[in-house]
Formats: structure tokens, sequence, C-alpha cells
């Protein structure tokens, strides 16, 4: 498994590495952007309906990020909405700051609460 992403930089003066750790800070940070997200039971509020299941995997193999989230779901949420929200936010937030890094983004739903 490699620790960097290896990119060309607008200069062509050489090649950037991105560690997988920024990649995991971008996917948390984009997690907060999203309303009624809880990390564990003991913090959830009444109007939140996802709870994180586990921490956020984060792994690049042959040069493509991979990104695992499990959630928990509040009965009665639609899950496909859920779902989707959460990988345009993690899209949006790569996009941003790396423009060019190919990534797969993977969203499973473990228990319904």
């Amino acid at each position: 498994m490699a620790d960097y992403i290896y990119i060309d930089n607008y200069a062509k003066k050489g090649k950037i590495g991105i560690s997988l750790n920024v990649f995991d800070s971008l996917v948390t940070n984009a997690l907060a952007n999203i309303k009624g997200i809880s990390l564990s039971n003991a913090h959830m509020k009444k109007n939140q309906k996802i709870r994180l299941n586990r921490p956020v995997q984060t792994t690049i193999r042959h040069g493509i990020v991979h990104i695992w989230v499990a959630v928990d779901v509040t009965k009665g949420t639609n899950l496909q909405e859920v779902t989707k929200t959460i990988q345009e936010e993690i899209t949006n937030s790569f996009l941003i700051a790396t423009e060019q890094v190919p990534f797969d983004v993977q969203v499973k739903v473990i228990s319904i609460i």
C-alpha cells in the first residue's frame, strides 16, 4: 500500500507528493460539513440521523485513492439520499483540493438504528 500520490505540478519542474494523511483530513473535514452526522451513540442528538460506525478508511492502491465510509442510519431516513450526500461532499472536497487525483468513494450502511 502506498503512502503518497505523486502528481505533476503546474510549473513542470517535478512532482508533488500528497500524503495519505492529507486525504484522511479532507474526508474528515467533508464529513464535518454534513448536518446530522454523529461520531458515536453517546454524541447523537435528536436531530442527527447518521452515525459513523467505524473510522473512515483511506488507502492508496495503484495510484487511486480509495475511501470507505461505514455509517449507521436512523429508521425512516432515505438511504440513497444519505449515501449520495456523503459521496458528493467527499467528491467536492477532493476536487477543490486536488483536481487531478483519481479517487473512489464507497459508503456502506451497516445498520439501521
